[in-house]
């Protein structure tokens, strides 16, 4: 029999049952899978997203002073209104981001042409020199609520108070540096306006 005849030859044959088996190989291997996250390229590539942080508006920063900041007083011994002596931010996750950041256990440190340093965080008022704390929690979605843990999850948004032992001197650039515990660092570099107001906005 010819292959004009449209019949099939033995090597055809032969070969539609090694497709086969290795099909039926295949779908009872997938049965038999211990269960687990999912995996494929697009979760993977979901999976990498997550953990990172960004800024979400503006980043504001304060006369060094006994002043309150989103509500929080903060402590000081030498007012110096020719300073700037704290920083706030509000921070989230990027858009789409499928996973979770622990900001309460987050390393935060602020680095200037002086050095670096590494702020304790403090999870109540008032807030010292030397220490940064959550502010608030909330939703980026009107009417809903943010948790009450530190657990930033998607559509969830944190305002921070950030306020190192030095205070910045105008004109002065400085980093700040945001870790979560196995995510990716968020770094925002400023500089300090020429000229010292009570609230200034550091864009």
């Amino acid at each position: 029999m010819n292959s004009a005849d449209g019949g099939l030859t033995v090597l055809e044959g032969i070969i539609l049952c090694i497709v086969a088996i290795l099909l039926a190989v295949l779908a009872v291997h997938a049965l038999n899978a211990p269960p687990g996250p999912p995996g494929g390229l697009v979760y993977t590539a979901l999976e990498e997203t997550g953990e990172c942080l960004m800024v979400s508006g503006e980043v504001y920063g304060y006369a060094l002073g006994e002043r309150s900041v989103d509500g929080v007083a903060l402590v000081c011994d030498r007012p110096d209104p020719s300073r700037m002596g704290s920083v706030s931010c509000s921070i989230r996750l990027f858009v789409g981001d499928m996973g979770s950041v622990d900001i309460g256990r987050a390393v935060v440190e602020v680095s200037t042409p002086e050095g670096t340093e590494r702020l304790d965080r403090t999870a109540g008022a008032p807030v010292s020199p030397g220490n940064w704390t959550i502010v608030r929690m909330g939703h980026t979605i009107p009417f809903l609520q943010a948790d009450d843990d530190t657990l930033l999850e998607p559509g969830e948004q944190f305002d921070l108070v950030i306020y190192p032992s030095r205070p910045f001197a105008p004109g002065e650039r400085f980093l700040i540096r945001i870790a979560p515990p196995g995510g990716v660092p968020l770094t925002m570099e400023r500089t300090v306006p020429p000229r010292i107001t009570p609230v200034m906005d550091l864009g």
